[in-house]
């Protein structure tokens, strides 16, 4: 194993250590997913109920696959999926996270949806949600799949609304607009 190689796998180790928190920064395939995955295996081990865990992604695809991956190891501990081969490490973590999940009568392999794994805008709009008169947002709230017109007016509200007293702000705009030839539909598009 290369210094690099030994450096990242002792790095991986210490993220999975419960106690701790961490950011995991990475490109894209450097297995951020399988991290996040151990590591919510590991956390399993330790808390009385498996929805004091959250695990947050961006998109619903990643929340999916999460939720997979986690299921898949936990399921691959008594039925390996040859198409499907788990590391050792991240078996090693479900069998005793199922362990757990045996001793406290969780039954995670037929309730999966005791996993709290979801996107930031569902955790957003769930908190909206339980607290209706505190967000200010009332009751009938969504999320909205393509927010292009609310960011249209969103940047057009930014020109109706420039901030009195702040000179900077204003420079900034008219920057902007001197750039783009006083053009606001050009000026939306970029703010967009």
């Amino acid at each position: 194993m290369t210094d690099l190689r030994a450096v990242d796998a002792a790095a991986r180790e210490r993220a999975l250590d419960v106690r701790r928190s961490f950011i995991v920064q990475a490109p894209a395939g450097a297995g951020k997913t399988e991290l996040l995955t151990r590591r919510f295996l590991a956390l399993l081990a330790t808390v009385a109920e498996p929805e004091s865990i959250l695990a947050i992604t961006f998109t619903r695809k990643a929340a999916a696959e999460m939720r997979d991956r986690i299921v898949g190891a936990l399921r691959a501990v008594h039925a390996p999926d040859p198409a499907r081969p788990l590391q050792e490490r991240t078996l090693e973590l479900a069998r005793v996270a199922l362990a757990a999940d045996a001793a406290r009568g969780w039954n995670l392999l037929s309730q999966p949806g005791r996993l709290r794994i979801q996107t930031i805008d569902a955790l957003n709009l769930g908190l909206a949600r339980r607290l209706p008169l505190l967000s200010g947002l009332g009751a009938g709230l969504g999320i909205e799949e393509d927010a292009r017109d609310l960011h249209r007016r969103a940047a057009e509200r930014l020109l109706e609304q420039l901030p009195q007293g702040q000179p900077l702000a204003s420079q900034a705009v008219a920057t902007l607009l001197a750039h783009v030839d006083n053009r606001v539909d050009r000026f939306v598009d970029l703010v967009i």
